[in-house]
């Protein structure tokens, strides 16, 4: 059997797909299997994974389920390795990541998932963001013990809370044992999205994390992704996730109320979308909520504002435009 496994949900990635398996089949590490599971996809995608004549790349096709969760457990399923890498289709493997990540887990062996840094490509491959979690502040600032020379452990209580305040794992980046799937179950098929941010706090309630702040890969930008969605069309999926986190918190108070805050703003973000498409009715509704939830002048302010019709709201936008009104 393998040492390690790396899952890829694949959904009409026939443009991406073959750079990606290339970065992988280059890695120095070479025990390794491929799991590709095609999520229904109506393009090139088969082809070009068939095109590949390596024993270890293992290509699997269903129905299109329209979530990731789904393809990522069928491959979770299919796998054999001890240790099973998340990846995206359409993201870049830099050299090094199997052979490090692999060493720091042998050296960690309480850390149940790793997770490294990254850095963010456009559509054409060029970088535009060379180390996205360097302005993480929640991960800054979680207490961290050294292992080696290239790791560091967070314990589970710890990495949960911070995770509470926001996702600090970038979902290529990350590598879990096998065996806990066992315990903690599969990807969440029932959310729309956000169900590896779900997964990480699932993990991270039963295990500790290991943190390699190197960049091991490069995630794609495009502009048909989830998360440049109107945030209108995300919120309700985001915060049903939320919801669901609130399982792992519910002996830490100050948690609860950081997921509370979170869906509060999502709430507030998709009222002031609506509030700026004049669409009164639709932003009132998240305003209240978004109040009910995170109390503020700020929401407040806006929930009787949206109360007047989208007329007069227009010409009060156009008097601050002016000057005529603070």
């Amino acid at each position: 059997m393998p040492k390690a496994s790396i899952i890829i949900p694949a959904y009409n990635a026939e443009q991406y797909i073959g750079q990606t398996l290339r970065s992988i089949l280059e890695q120095s590490f070479e025990d390794f299997e491929v799991i590709v599971v095609d999520d229904g996809s109506t393009d090139q995608t088969a082809r070009v994974v068939n095109e590949f004549n390596d024993a270890r790349i293992r290509y699997f096709h269903q129905a299109n389920s329209g979530r990731p969760a789904a393809p990522r457990n069928r491959a979770i399923r299919e796998c054999l390795g001890e240790l099973v890498f998340i990846f995206d289709s359409d993201d870049i493997m830099l050299p090094g990541k199997l052979a490090t990540t692999i060493k720091c887990m042998d050296q960690a062996p309480e850390a149940g998932l790793a997770f490294t840094g990254f850095a963010c490509i456009d559509e054409q491959g060029s970088v535009i963001n060379p180390s996205f979690l360097a302005a993480y502040s929640t991960l800054a600032g979680l207490e961290k013990e050294p292992v080696g020379n290239n790791a560091f452990l967070i314990r589970a209580r710890t990495a949960l809370r911070g995770l509470a305040a926001s996702n600090y794992l970038g979902t290529s980046g990350v590598a879990i044992r096998r065996h806990v799937f066992d315990v903690v179950g599969g990807f969440d098929e029932d959310v729309r999205n956000s169900d590896d941010f779900l997964m990480w706090q699932a993990i991270a309630s039963r295990f500790n994390l290991l943190y390699i702040p190197e960049i091991y890969h490069q995630y794609r930008v495009r502009s048909g992704s989830i998360s440049l969605r109107s945030i209108e069309d995300r919120a309700p999926g985001l915060i049903a996730c939320i919801e669901k986190m609130k399982q792992y918190h519910l002996d830490d108070p100050t948690a609860l109320k950081l997921l509370d805050k979170r869906i509060g703003r999502y709430h507030f973000e998709s009222g002031y979308s609506y509030f700026s498409q004049y669409r009164m009715n639709e932003a009132r509704k998240a305003f209240l909520r978004a109040l009910l939830k995170q109390p503020s002048r700020k929401n407040l302010f806006y929930l009787i504002v949206s109360t007047l019709p989208a007329r007069v709201v227009s010409q009060l936008k156009q008097l601050k435009a002016t000057g005529s009104i603070t």
